[in-house]
């Protein structure tokens, strides 16, 4: 009988791929429930996402009474918590401490992986607005209201704090003011490679059915975009006698031929028929691992009818494929000769710091950086009170949303000279430098924690965090006043010609 046989060849063996996400995509979580994605870490392996709507639009914190286990926070270190663990812990202990009650970390899905946000979290969500609100409403969700909206961060027995997500500035309020929720919960990335496959045969999908009579050595060469390649041959032995395969899926483990196999992988075995022909069973078994399950609790004894948080913790399920490191991430140094460094991997020899990362887009490719120096710590916006009218007035409402500080600079420089727009002309605008729109800047600022860690590596001024400290954006509020951003993410308009009060500082960013 003449027998059809599927070779099928598997990069690393058993790996499953999953989806990669990147900022702005639509992430649906195991149990289906969806949230968009607004952070990816670095290093590729997963990010946070927010939900797709409120969880409250109006509920209080807590009651008056210090929570066990979180650590009162002092507003000035707020923007160093970028721990992606803290927003779950933080909601874990107010969900013990409050027994699960009506409070803002009750409102949120806590089983199904959705928490109330960390202090970073939460103000880092703001930055992205600009990128990701398109993304919940196409998604049928609602827009982040203007707002404020509860973070898991404790200021003391009675305040907790909250971010406004009309001006972003982080501040805390009495716990038992109601306010807003909106969850967000961790993601993990896995990646499926880009591959060209070429058989011997001259096709070039993964799989191939052929039909041989007689032994016959197939080749396959696998290769990817970037030129690595690896190559399997396979031999197919023909018999005079009829041979048999077997494809099998089991649980942890699968018994063939009187044997017990616990592993994945193709088996092989020969016996004599009649005439003393050699027949040949091959089986391509499949073996999926049974979950380990633990589970974790903060107590292991409990009152009668008192709640108790319990968290289940799955390992063993499947074998996920390692995390492809972005190309380039936030955090990354941007170099002289246009190429991007990780910071993991400097310094590089002849390679020169530019600036820093703080943006990229879905390409992978291209972004925004910011200097590595303050090009100014006070100066003013302009001489006097001037509208330059190219520009939009823009107010609170849609000011955050101004992204081209290269066109807002431009406009600016041509509309007078160093003397009247001192801000504009200070940056090195000849060389791919200006002055940062609004919306551009705030992102500069929902990550300044990780600013300031690279600018530390690669010898930059870093972000001063002991006291206030505004810097320039490029968008106009009116005639008279234009947006600033402080470095601890405020935004507010401020007299374009005031240098008494608080110092405004320039910091100029480029595009790449």
């Amino acid at each position: 009988m003449k027998k059809l046989l599927t070779i099928l060849f598997f990069c690393c063996g058993g790996i499953l791929f999953a989806q990669s996400y990147r900022i702005g995509d639509l992430y649906t979580a195991p149990d289906g429930s969806q949230g968009v994605v607004y952070y990816v870490f670095p290093d590729g392996s997963g990010g946070w996402a927010v939900a797709l709507n409120d969880a409250s639009v109006g509920c209080i914190w807590g009651s008056e009474s210090d929570v066990a286990g979180l650590v009162n926070q002092n507003p000035i270190f707020l923007h160093a918590m970028l721990p992606d663990t803290a927003g779950y812990a933080n909601t874990r202990a107010m969900r013990v401490h409050y027994n699960n009650g009506g409070y803002a970390a009750g409102v949120v899905d806590f089983a199904h992986g959705w928490v109330l946000p960390s202090a970073a979290q939460l103000s880092m969500l703001f930055g992205q607005l600009p990128h990701i609100s398109a993304a919940i409403t196409n998604a049928g969700g609602a827009s982040l209201a203007e707002d404020l909206y509860w973070c898991s961060a404790e200021n003391s027995a009675t305040s907790a704090y909250v971010v406004s997500f009309q001006w972003g500035w982080l501040s805390y309020t009495p716990k038992t003011t109601p306010h807003r929720v909106r969850a967000v919960r961790c993601f993990t990335n896995s990646f499926e490679p880009e591959l060209n496959y070429l058989w011997s045969t001259g096709d070039t999908t993964p799989s191939i059915t052929v039909s041989p009579t007689q032994t016959t050595t197939y080749t396959v060469t696998v290769s990817t975009t970037g030129g690595n390649s690896g190559t399997a041959q396979q031999t197919l032995v023909v018999y005079a006698t009829n041979n048999t395969e077997t494809t099998a899926f089991a649980c942890d483990s699968y018994e063939w031929n009187g044997q017990v196999y616990t592993e994945s992988g193709e088996y092989t075995i020969s016996t004599l028929g009649e005439g003393g022909c050699e027949n040949v069973s091959t089986l391509h078994l499949t073996i999926e691992k049974t979950p380990q399950v633990t589970i974790q609790s903060p107590t292991e004894t409990t009152c009668g009818g008192e709640a108790v948080a319990l968290h289940a913790e799955v390992s063993n399920s499947v074998t996920v494929g390692p995390p492809q490191v972005p190309n380039i991430a936030v955090g990354d140094i941007l170099c002289t000769d246009g190429s991007v460094v990780k910071l993991s991997a400097w310094p590089v020899q002849n390679k020169t710091a530019k600036g820093i990362v703080f943006y990229v887009d879905n390409t992978g490719e291209h972004g925004w950086a910011v200097n590595l120096h303050d090009q100014t710590t006070a100066i003013q916006w302009c001489y006097s009170g001037v509208d330059v009218v190219p520009l939009n007035n823009l107010d609170g409402t849609t000011a955050y949303l101004d992204l081209d500080g290269y066109q807002n600079t431009q406009i600016i420089r041509a509309a007078g000279s160093d003397y009247m727009f001192p801000a504009a002309y200070i940056v090195d605008f000849d060389n791919g430098w200006y002055l940062p729109a609004l919306g551009q800047l705030r992102l500069v600022f929902a990550y300044v924690s990780v600013m300031n860690s690279s600018l530390g590596v690669v010898g930059g001024t870093q972000f001063p965090m002991n006291a206030d400290f505004y810097y320039w954006s490029s968008t106009e509020r009116s005639y008279a006043t234009a947006w600033r951003v402080s470095n601890k993410g405020f935004i507010t308009a401020y007299s374009k010609d005031n240098l008494n009060y608080t110092p405004n500082a320039v910091r100029s960013v480029c595009s790449f």
